[in-house]
């Protein structure tokens, strides 16, 4: 784009009010030379803000002609693209793709589903870019030869990343035939380097990486690009001396461009590379500067990256609970591509073994308190998972509801050990003070900055539908099905094991109560749920599997 005065109008697209917008666009039109480029990008903009916010456009669009309307919506949506404002970039291909893309030829209809495809994967919306790229990969003899590099390039990028069912190496091959010129086949030569990387086949990424050939016209974006690849290899293959010289060329391309739009990609393998050199203040000075980016620069990808990076940074100091409630925010921004992102499943893998040994670690504290609740935690923790995966929850709400299972009792280590040990009934004092655990561990929670769902389950997993629970007396829908699922599994294992006031009474006996005072307990649906899962299921634990027990919980994310 290059009249200055459009270009002005677009960057305001979310601000001017309507009557400042049409205002400044009729200006345009009488007193500019306009191009076809720069008409078609004012008939787009007119279009798009009366689509926008139910204006009424300046152009009268059942005049204007198809074609030029198509090419100024993909222009418009390129130059957002390219001024990091993904968001309106994609609002821009969404309505060609929903109101124009038919009523135009095969060809502008390619065109105009390419584009949305790439906004779509930009902003993290896998089934909405999944749907066009099969429909794309159907409408391949109709590419024009001028657009088949970016065809075959967009599908292999997006297959690389998502479970597309193609080969990516096949679209990469094919764009390579048709590049035509250095600086494309350098593109998809990275491309094909970033594709190896996600397979974690780093040796062949770095060997075709030391072959790529560059070009005397290489642009900021490709060699920002290319070095990136080169330093996430590198720190993927622990070869930090090597690291170093790049990550020392990337920050000097950063300080000479700081207008590069991948900039925030940067910072992220940036701070990456200095967490694992350990220089822990350079590498918070780029979590910093990705904080401090606009929003309208922030996609899913960007968002889950970047905690990924603080939570990496805590590991290190050794905040590990910390670090996973930043883990549990990132996996919900990277569900798109964590399965093509090596360094984030390294990253669990550490986190993994960290949270798995603080977690033997709480079990020997409720241990050296309470041989029983120690157990009993574990047993919990294994009924809630295996009924969650039952109940086809949500990755991210079957982790939380694990970490709430496993922690749900964990303020009983501020109890006295003789309350908790009595073997016969306690007095009023001591059962208030029983009554506190729920509090005491939410507190410890909160301290540690856990999520809201992990907090809550250990709050109230001794709340009632009927609202006789405590400690807030919650009842009927204020009581969250994961608190639910932890409640009714913490009475059924209390009844079926052996506690120092009375025996265990059988599975059978245990079902018959829940049928017959269930109800008051959790909701009804549930609760049928939960009495037929158990009837099938026998559950039992070991402390020794509580390692086996994470990593099965920790992979679901990933799957």
């Amino acid at each position: 784009m290059k009249n200055s005065r459009i270009c002005g109008l677009a960057l305001r697209f979310n601000y001017d009010d309507p009557e400042s917008f049409r205002s400044e666009l009729r200006a345009i039109l009488d007193e500019e030379d306009l191009s076809r480029e720069d008409l078609g990008i004012l008939v787009a903009l007119d279009f798009v803000y009366s689509q926008t916010f139910d204006e009424t456009g300046v152009f009268d669009f059942s005049d204007v002609e198809s074609e030029l309307l198509a090419e100024g919506i993909y222009s418009l949506s390129y130059f957002f693209a390219r001024n990091s404002e993904d968001k309106i970039a994609y609002l821009v291909s969404k309505l060609a793709v929903d109101l124009i893309a038919k009523e135009c030829g095969k060809e502008q209809e390619i065109n105009l589903k390419m584009l949305h495809m790439m906004t779509s994967f930009e902003m993290g919306f896998g089934d909405e870019t999944l749907s066009l790229f099969a429909e794309l990969v159907k409408l391949e003899e109709y590419v024009p030869t001028q657009k088949r590099f970016e065809y075959y390039n967009d599908l292999g990028l997006v297959s690389t990343q998502l479970q597309t069912g193609d080969n990516p190496w096949k679209f990469y091959e094919r764009a390579k035939e048709v590049a035509e010129s250095p600086v494309r086949m350098l593109m998809v030569q990275l491309n094909m380097i970033d594709y190896l990387y996600s397979k974690n086949r780093f040796a062949e990424a770095i060997e075709l990486l030391d072959l790529a050939q560059g070009c005397n016209s290489e642009a900021v974006s490709i060699k920002g690009y290319k070095l990136m690849i080169n330093l996430k290899i590198l720190l993927q293959l622990n070869d930090l001396s090597r690291a170093a010289v790049i990550a020392e060329q990337l920050e000097s391309l950063i300080n000479s461009h700081i207008e590069w739009t991948d900039i925030a990609v940067s910072y992220i393998f940036l701070g990456h590379f200095y967490v694992k050199s350990g220089n822990v203040s350079r590498a918070e000075n780029y979590l910093n500067q990705l904080k401090s980016l606009p929003d309208e620069s922030l996609t899913s990808y960007i968002k889950g990256e970047t905690l990924i990076l603080e939570a990496s940074i805590m590991q290190v100091k050794g905040e590990h609970f910390r670090a996973l409630e930043n883990s549990v925010g990132a996996f919900e921004s990277l569900t798109l591509y964590s399965t093509t992102s090596p360094h984030l499943k390294d990253f669990v893998n550490n986190l993994f073994e960290s949270i798995s040994s603080v977690f033997s670690q709480l079990i020997r504290e409720l241990r050296l308190k309470d041989d029983y609740t120690a157990l009993h935690t574990l047993r919990v923790l294994k009924i809630c998972y295996e009924f969650g995966k039952e109940l086809d929850l949500e990755k991210i709400d079957l982790f939380n509801l694990s970490i709430g299972a496993m922690l749900h009792d964990y303020g009983k280590v501020d109890i006295p050990f003789d309350t908790l040990n009595k073997p016969s009934s306690l007095t009023e004092e001591e059962f208030t003070e029983i009554k506190r655990h729920p509090v005491y561990g939410e507190r410890y929670l909160r301290d540690l900055n856990f999520p809201k769902a992990v907090r809550d389950i250990v709050r109230h997993h001794h709340e009632r539908i009927d609202g006789n629970g405590y400690p807030d007396g919650l009842k009927g829908n204020e009581i969250h099905m994961l608190v639910q699922i932890v409640a009714v599994a913490d009475v059924f294992d209390a009844l079926t094991t052996d506690r120092p006031y009375r025996k265990a009474i059988t599975k059978a006996r245990a079902l018959k109560y829940l049928e017959e005072k269930g109800d008051q307990l959790i909701s009804k649906g549930l609760l049928t749920r939960f009495i037929e899962f158990s009837q099938r299921k026998e559950i039992s634990v070991k402390e020794e599997e509580i390692t086996a027990l994470w990593r099965s919980i920790i992979s679901e994310l990933f799957k």
